[in-house]
């Protein structure tokens, strides 16, 4: 069998990442597995796994971009308030609340509070505080916490 080119390793791994990101997204971390990777993608069980061995590699291969995608819901241009308001306008939106679950997941059912959590609300928590000072962690702790009773519901 020859040998696949980088460009085309490059666009099979970007396809199984999109794939990745919509699973997760849709279906949750749980409910995604290679199979359903698989048949969305069209890549091999056995392919999919030669780029990613374990399922937590897909996390970490994320490189910021559900980061990315959960920001653009938020104010950060204005007052602390302003970002407060479009974070409780965003808990109604179905991508925000999606991501929030898979934070908060990756943060409950991991031992070492898996990185791509940890990263995700670390970053959070320095950008709300470099954009609105001390005291600006109270309020993204209030945010957290009103998201994870909403979601509960």
């Amino acid at each position: 069998m020859p040998k696949r080119s980088k460009e085309d390793t490059e666009i099979t791994i970007q396809k199984i990442m999109d794939a990745v990101v919509d699973q997760l997204l849709r279906l949750g971390y749980d409910k995604m597995s290679y199979t359903t990777l698989s048949q969305q993608t069209g890549v091999s069980r056995t392919g999919i796994s030669h780029h990613f061995p374990k399922k937590t590699d897909f996390s970490a291969a994320l490189d910021g971009r559900i980061f990315r995608m959960f920001v653009e819901h938020l104010n950060f241009d204005a007052s602390l308030s302003d970002f407060s308001d479009s974070w409780v306008k965003a808990l109604d939106n179905s991508e925000f609340l999606a991501i929030l679950r898979l934070l908060f997941h990756h943060i409950v059912t991991s031992e070492t509070a898996h990185e791509f959590a940890a990263n995700g609300i670390d970053r959070l928590y320095k950008a709300v505080e470099v954009k609105f000072g001390d005291g600006s962690a109270k309020e993204l702790e209030w945010l957290l916490g009103k998201s994870l009773i909403r979601m509960a519901h």
